[in-house]
């Protein structure tokens, strides 16, 4: 089958190509299919004017130049112009909202192409729609694309079950619905086994850590993360365990709230913010720690999302501590492959982290069993039977 992926912005820095769009294209390319994915990097222009092959991919980045008003609906009809001239069998557009969606809105409009739709996050009101400062206009546009593109797509793939009511309350039937859990990539898993003892021992000496307890969080920093929690418990674990530190990975539109939070709380000594770091040093970051977190509020956010950094712990053999919210209850079973606590409570939270760091031996049987999870249950060689079906289905209907 010949595959066109349409995705909505650039490798990095955000997640949903490298984390999700990716290895279901490379996994689909392993299984004899002929996938090309296209992008509008408008968040990182440097990826652009670029077309090479990774993986068994064909990738496609648009220059854009200078991005301004007129960027998506042009860089949108370039990609729609490109997935025609390929006459794909089928083409997935990676979330209903923004750049890709406004080609998967126009291929739609003006061709037959069997259309399927992915969405690993909820945009409108009550989501991203209420953190982000977008402009008005721009958020009516993101809700009444976020609601279009399911229903007049042949398919729909979802990250997340709170994902897939929403969409079957949109009007589309469930039988064009599918449910495709995120899970950790090929490239990631491969890095995670060669990553040794010895790699965490380097990175506990370039920190000047020694054998501290070690907490971990990594990935982007959104304005609308939990990570306040993170702060607010560590006041009180390092209450009890003085030596603890916790180790804050990555950059973003919230890494200064988070820093002055930090700083109010006098937790400088105690937490520390690395920046940007690529995505090939995460594993050693996390061999370095005994113990990975990620705090939620109960919110549509957190119920919708598929973490990808729970996922990367799980893949790594981390002992996790995060919330009893959405996928995390999918992945994780509590007290067995890691701890889920009350959403938006600092103090279990606190607990939780405490409980691990005192017991190392009980860290790592945690981290044995959600590793043995994740490979038994989310591997992409499992699930992309799912996105296949998908496929299929699109295909089938009248175009």
């Amino acid at each position: 089958m010949k595959v066109v992926m349409i995705g909505p912005f650039a490798f990095q820095p955000k997640a949903t190509v490298r984390a999700r769009a990716f290895p279901m294209a490379q996994t689909l390319a392993a299984r004899g299919h002929e996938v090309s994915l296209l992008l509008a990097p408008y968040d990182n222009p440097a990826e652009g004017g670029r077309t090479y092959e990774r993986r068994g991919v064909k990738v496609c980045a648009l220059a854009l130049g200078h991005v301004g008003a007129v960027t998506p609906l042009r860089a949108a009809w370039k990609l729609a112009s490109l997935t025609r001239h390929a006459r794909p069998d089928v083409v997935h557009v990676f979330k209903p909202v923004g750049y890709a969606a406004l080609a998967g809105m126009i291929l739609r409009l003006t061709s037959s192409l069997p259309l399927v739709t992915d969405t690993d996050d909820w945009e409108g009101t009550g989501g991203w729609n209420s953190v982000n400062p977008y402009p008005w206009h721009w958020k009516r546009f993101f809700d009444f694309q976020e609601r279009w593109l399911p229903r007049h797509s042949a398919a729909v793939t979802v990250a997340s079950r709170t994902l897939e009511t929403q969409v079957w309350g949109m009007g589309v039937p469930p039988e064009r619905v599918f449910y495709v859990p995120n899970c950790p990539g090929p490239d990631f898993v491969a890095r995670c086994a060669a990553t040794g003892v010895e790699d965490g021992a380097q990175v506990r000496a370039r920190l000047g850590l020694g054998d501290a307890p070690l907490a971990v969080y990594t990935g982007h920093i959104t304005l609308g993360d939990d990570l306040d929690l993170a702060l607010v418990a560590w006041s009180q674990v390092v209450k009890h365990i003085p030596n603890a530190r916790l180790l804050i990975v990555g950059t973003g539109e919230g890494l200064a709230r988070l820093r002055a939070l930090a700083a109010a709380l006098e937790l400088d000594d105690a937490v520390l913010f690395t920046g940007w770091v690529e995505h090939e040093a995460v594993p050693s970051l996390l061999r370095a720690a005994d113990v990975a977190i990620y705090p939620y509020r109960d919110s549509l956010i957190n119920r919708a999302k598929c973490s990808i950094k729970i996922l990367e712990y799980m893949a790594m053999g981390k002992a996790i501590v995060t919330s009893r919210v959405g996928q995390n209850l999918e992945y994780i079973e509590h007290g067995k492959s890691g701890l889920l606590v009350t959403p938006g409570s600092a103090d279990e939270f606190a607990n939780g982290v405490i409980a691990l760091l005192r017991d190392r031996a009980l860290a790592e049987r945690m981290g044995r069993e959600a590793y043995r999870r994740i490979n038994d249950l989310f591997t992409w060689e499992r699930r992309i039977v799912d996105v296949e079906r998908a496929y299929q289905v699109a295909g089938a209907r009248p175009r």
